[in-house]
């Protein structure tokens, strides 16, 4: 049976091959799913997060900063450091990560993850503090797109 750890591993790389069928197999049908914004359950949803992110973002990248897994293989917590190109900018984005995993009978059954979402709003602000000044300098009908 999968441990939390490998079934986490094999949902990334399931998101990073664009594979949202595998997510029906290494999760439990009513995975519950909380993030800072929503709390939702079922794999379409954690398939609907991540592909919702990477519509947001072009050269979406994730690094593993530290991982804490219990003695049974049943919990997971990351840290994760996430970067990624607002589409429509050339500026790439850095945000911090936490996410639990929880995991029972070889399948994910609750996925927690929170952003640092003030730190993101700011790095968004500050691109569209700038795209500003180059509109008012450049001229007219200067826009930005997220």
């Amino acid at each position: 049976m999968k441990t939390a750890r490998e079934l986490w591993e094999a949902v990334y790389q399931a998101v990073e091959e664009v594979n949202g069928f595998l997510l029906y197999d290494l999760c439990d049908g009513e995975v519950e799913i909380r993030t800072a914004s929503q709390e939702t359950k079922g794999a379409k949803r954690l398939g609907d997060m991540f592909a919702q992110q990477r519509g947001l973002y072009t050269e979406l990248e994730h690094k593993v900063d530290s991982i804490v897994e219990s003695g049974d293989g049943t919990a997971l917590a990351v840290e994760l450091t996430l970067t990624g190109i607002p589409k429509g900018t050339d500026t790439r984005l850095t945000w911090n990560v936490i996410e639990v995993i929880r995991a029972d009978a070889g399948r994910i059954v609750s996925w927690h993850a929170m952003l640092d979402r003030t730190g993101l709003i700011q790095q968004i602000q500050q691109l569209h503090a700038a795209k500003a000044g180059e509109g008012k300098s450049g001229g007219a009908g200067t826009s930005w797109k997220v």
